[in-house]
């Protein structure tokens, strides 16, 4: 899912597979990609029902969705820790 959210970036491209094993032993978690809806608390995270209503809706009005979150995506990767500092808190 990172890979799809991130267009195609690599999680953890940058470490060997030991370093990060170690980084996830010690609870860091990478930030959601620009414009990933991923909330650490699962309650706080959409239904099947409410995505599968939201999906449901034609592509004009999908388009015309305008949100801070919604605009970021396939912007750089950083763009995910400015749009969710109150979640990044929350992983750390």
């Amino acid at each position: 899912m990172y890979e799809i959210w991130s267009l195609g970036h690599k999680p953890f491209e940058n470490y060997t597979n030991q370093k990060c094993l170690r980084m996830l032993d010690s609870g860091f978690r990478l930030p959601p990609p620009p414009g990933c809806p991923r909330h650490p608390d699962t309650g706080s995270r959409p239904t099947f029902v409410q995505l599968v209503s939201r999906l449901s809706l034609s592509d004009a009005k999908l388009l015309s969705t305008v949100s801070s979150d919604t605009t970021a995506i396939g912007g750089p990767l950083e763009t995910g820790h400015q749009l969710y500092t109150e979640l990044q808190n929350m992983y750390q």
